[in-house]
C-alpha cells in the first residue's frame, strides 16, 4: 500500500506539480527506498531531485546532493558508468557557477578516464566536446579547435550525423572567433548544412 501511494504521488511530477513531486520524492520516496535497501533506485531519485533543484536555480543544494549522497551510492554499488554520469553533472553545475578550472579538471581527470576504461567511444567523444566547450569559454581557442576537429572525426566514425553537425557548428564558431571568416562560412555551408 505504501509503495502504491509513492508511485501515485510520483505522477504529480508528470502532471506538472514540480514542487509537490519534489516534496514527495524527498519526504516519502527516499526514506522508503532506504528502508527497502534500494540503493540504485535511491541514487537515481537523488539525481532527479538534483535535476529539479538545478532547474530551479538551487545549484548549491544540487551540487551537495550529487557530491555527498549520489556519488557515494554509485561508488558503493561499483557502478562506474553511473558514477561518471553523476560526476559529469557536477562538472556542469561547476561550469554554470563559473568554476571553469574545477569543471575542466573533473572532466579530464575523473569523467573521461572512466568512459575510456569502459570502451564507451560515444560518451568519451561527448565528454571531449564538453572539455572543448570549457576551453572555448576560457579563450583557449587552439585547444578547443583541436578537440572539435577530433570530435567531428569520432562522430563520423560512429555514424552520429547530428552530433557531427553540432560539433561542426562549434568548430565554425571558433574559426569565426579567430577571424577565419571564410573557413567558418565554408564549414557551415558545405559541412554543417
Amino acid at each position: 500500500l505504501e509503495f502504491r501511494r509513492v508511485l501515485f504521488r510520483s505522477l504529480l511530477f508528470r502532471l506538472g506539480d514540480v514542487d509537490g513531486a519534489l516534496r514527495h520524492w524527498q519526504q516519502d520516496l527516499l526514506p522508503l527506498l532506504e528502508r527497502l535497501g534500494e540503493a540504485r533506485a535511491r541514487a537515481i531519485t537523488l539525481g532527479r531531485i538534483a535535476d529539479i533543484l538545478e532547474l530551479r536555480g538551487d545549484l548549491e543544494e544540487a551540487l551537495r546532493l550529487r557530491r555527498e549522497e549520489q556519488l557515494p551510492l554509485f561508488e558503493r554499488l561499483g557502478d562506474r558508468r553511473s558514477w561518471a554520469i553523476a560526476i559529469g553533472h557536477i562538472a556542469d553545475i561547476l561550469k554554470m557557477q563559473g568554476h571553469l578550472d574545477e569543471a575542466l579538471r573533473i572532466r579530464q581527470e575523473q569523467e573521461l578516464p572512466v568512459y575510456e576504461q569502459l570502451g564507451d567511444v560515444r560518451s568519451s567523444a561527448k565528454t571531449r566536446m564538453k572539455i572543448a566547450n570549457i576551453y572555448r569559454v576560457r579563450g583557449e581557442l587552439d585547444q578547443a579547435l583541436r578537440l572539435y576537429q577530433e570530435g567531428i572525426t569520432s562522430f563520423e566514425q560512429l555514424g552520429d550525423k547530428r552530433s557531427r553537425a553540432i560539433t561542426t557548428g562549434k568548430l565554425a564558431d571558433v574559426l569565426q572567433q579567430r577571424g577565419q571568416l571564410e573557413d567558418a562560412l565554408r564549414l557551415r555551408q558545405q559541412e554543417q548544412l
